[in-house]
């Protein structure tokens, strides 16, 4: 016996490190509730809440997403502005949670459960680290009672209190033939939802024709923004053609009380319209009209518009031959610019750079007759270096010479630059001479070069 004695408590401890390792895994899980937060005996037709409670361990990093569900026999609701930021220590374990509050209005009496809730959520398993999670909420039970005196079960009115009030545009007693009468009803109901307040009646009696508004449903709520109420707006305009009186009924409405377990009855006055005879309306007797006098002709009105009208055209005029000048100016200087030679020497070097041979033999036989520097040679001999000398002889090989030759690659980059230091001291030079640069190439460019030269 002692011999064995040591399995059963070698057993014993670890069913117990077993069962202590999956409370903690547990309590280290999300984990969801329901809560009917309505207490008492719960009829058909009142409004109850019931709180959803979502908790994770350490923090959310996505809020949680509370579905509107279906319920059998029941309105639903969740008011977007109820939610509820929670912290709870569950065995040693920080858990932050999110509540949210479905309102439902059951219609019938019987038991009601919700339906399969699953919310989804991301949280920090690990800090830092967003872990996709979802729970599945509680089935909660509650059971539904009917309205003492109901027919059958039916909702009916349940709330915690009802007052109507009512207002008139104008003295119902002082009314003439033609004339309208607007009534307002407001209708507020302490727990109840504003869409589930009933329509008052604001029928017409005979002869009177009414024309009602769309009702206007809104929420009273606390300075803590709780709601309080749900009211109810209608509108409704009297026409009344022919004078009388016409007896406007009561507007009444019973409801349920649970607090008091009573039925109770809320009620507006009625009013009594008194419709007087339209006012006679008197025809006076006046003398016959004079004779229409024929005004005289307006000299100044017509100079006036005359002159405006000569101005106006005279302006157009104007602006139509300033904006030809302006256009025929804006013309020749594109021109001027097109064939300047700076706009001819960019065309060589962006045939350098895109390494095109025959756009640059094309680019400098332009510039250099644009310039006067024919041949092309001559002012290569005069005013380049010597590298710039063999690449531009290389260029021409590869154009010009055996076909071995064509595979040779000029050094574009060695000539690009180059040509542009041989400009640059090309314009040094001839910096006092305008007409070198600006104006078109003359009959005989190489006669025109030559006696530059010697000036």
């Amino acid at each position: 016996m002692s011999a064995s004695s040591p399995v059963p408590r070698l057993l014993l401890w670890l069913i117990g490190l077993t069962l202590w390792f999956n409370g903690d895994a547990f309590a280290a899980n999300p984990f969801a509730r329901a809560t009917l937060a309505t207490e008492g005996t719960i009829y058909a037709g009142q409004q109850i809440e019931i709180d959803i409670d979502v908790f994770v361990p350490n923090y959310f990093l996505t809020p949680p997403q509370f579905p509107l569900f279906d319920l059998r026999g029941a309105v639903v609701t969740m008011p977007d502005d109820r939610g509820m930021n929670l912290n709870e220590t569950v065995d040693g374990e920080a858990f932050s949670g999110i509540r949210k509050t479905y309102v439902i209005t059951p219609q019938a009496a019987g038991t009601y459960a919700l339906p399969t809730i699953v919310i989804p959520f991301g949280y920090a398993a690990v800090p830092g680290q967003t872990t996709q999670g979802k729970v599945t909420v509680p089935r909660l039970k509650f059971t539904v009672e009917a309205v003492p005196g109901g027919a059958g079960g039916a909702p009916g009115v349940t709330a915690g209190e009802i007052t109507i009030n009512q207002t008139f545009d104008r003295d119902p007693a002082g009314l003439h033939a033609g004339d309208a009468l607007v009534r307002t009803v407001t209708t507020r109901a302490a727990g109840l939802a504003p869409m589930m307040i009933p329509e008052p009646s604001l029928k017409a009696p005979q002869g009177v024709q009414v024309y009602r508004h769309d009702p206007v449903l809104s929420e009273e709520r606390t300075p803590r923004g709780e709601i309080a109420a749900g009211l109810r707006k209608d509108v409704a305009t009297y026409v009344f053609a022919e004078p009388g009186t016409f007896p406007l009924a009561s507007i009444t409405l019973e409801w349920f009380n649970p607090q008091s377990g009573k039925t109770e009855t809320a009620e507006a006055d009625g009013a009594q319209v008194v419709v007087g005879a339209a006012p006679a309306t008197e025809t006076a007797i006046a003398p016959p009209a004079p004779p229409p006098t024929k005004e005289p002709f307006d000299w100044l009105w017509w100079a006036t518009a005359a002159a405006s009208v000569l101005a106006l055209a005279t302006a157009i005029q104007v602006a139509a031959n300033l904006f030809g000048r302006l256009e025929t100016w804006i013309d020749a200087a594109l021109t001027r610019n097109a064939h300047s030679e700076d706009t001819a020497f960019r065309q060589v070097l962006s045939a350098c750079r895109d390494q095109d041979k025959a756009r640059l033999d094309t680019a400098l036989d332009r510039w250099s007759r644009r310039t006067g520097n024919v041949p092309l040679e001559k002012w290569l001999d005069r005013f380049a270096d010597q590298e710039t000398k063999v690449a531009f002889a290389r260029h021409r090989q590869s154009r010009y010479g055996t076909s071995q030759s064509h595979h040779e690659r000029p050094d574009f980059a060695r000539l690009q630059s180059g040509l542009k230091s041989a400009r640059r001291r090309w314009l040094e030079e001839f910096s006092g001479d305008d007409e070198a640069a600006d104006e078109l190439p003359g009959l005989n460019p190489v006669f025109d070069s030559a006696l530059r030269k010697s000036r």
